[in-house]
């Protein structure tokens, strides 16, 4: 009986790193990150982007449904990076842009800021400079992501290979 039990506990692991997790199941719009043998100017390098709508899962395939190629197989052992998309939120697209171009206002304002100048960013700190632009950035990013909001992935975590 023990033998059994110690059996058992030894097989359950690899049983359970063949099953892909449950949050890709079908219908699922997925992103597959696949190894590509040459460097990509494109980031990310060595990598191939998959993204389609899952058809089937088996215990070492995945089967996508990419819109305009067909059904595509992809072995487990090949995936590299699994995302699973969470939709487009306008929301969330304004605060990833209002940061980003907070970061770069900041950045521009406090590179371009003379307090001897009369036109243009003329402060008599670099910091109050790079706040003002900072303000700017976030605001003109915020409303680019509401105006062109994009897709939201989360990563699935899980043994690949």
């Amino acid at each position: 009986m023990r033998l059994f039990f110690f059996v058992l506990l030894l097989a359950l692991p690899s049983l359970a790193s063949a099953q892909f997790p449950e949050e890709v199941k079908p219908g699922t719009r997925v992103r597959v990150w696949l190894p590509e043998a040459r460097r990509q100017q494109q980031a990310p390098e060595r990598r191939q982007l998959v993204r389609g709508a899952v058809e089937s899962t088996d215990g070492s395939v995945l089967r996508l449904n990419v819109n305009g190629a067909g059904s595509l197989t992809i072995p487990r052992p090949s995936i590299i990076r699994l995302d699973v998309s969470r939709g487009v939120n306008p929301i969330a697209s304004a605060f990833e842009n209002a940061a980003g171009g907070a970061i770069g206002g900041a950045i521009t304002y406090a590179l371009m800021n003379d307090p001897r100048r009369h036109g243009g960013p003329h402060y008599k700190r670099d910091w109050r400079a790079a706040g003002v632009g900072a303000e700017w950035g976030a605001g003109i990013g915020a409303v680019i992501g509401l105006i062109f909001p994009h897709e939201q992935w989360k990563r699935v975590y899980g043994r690949w290979f």
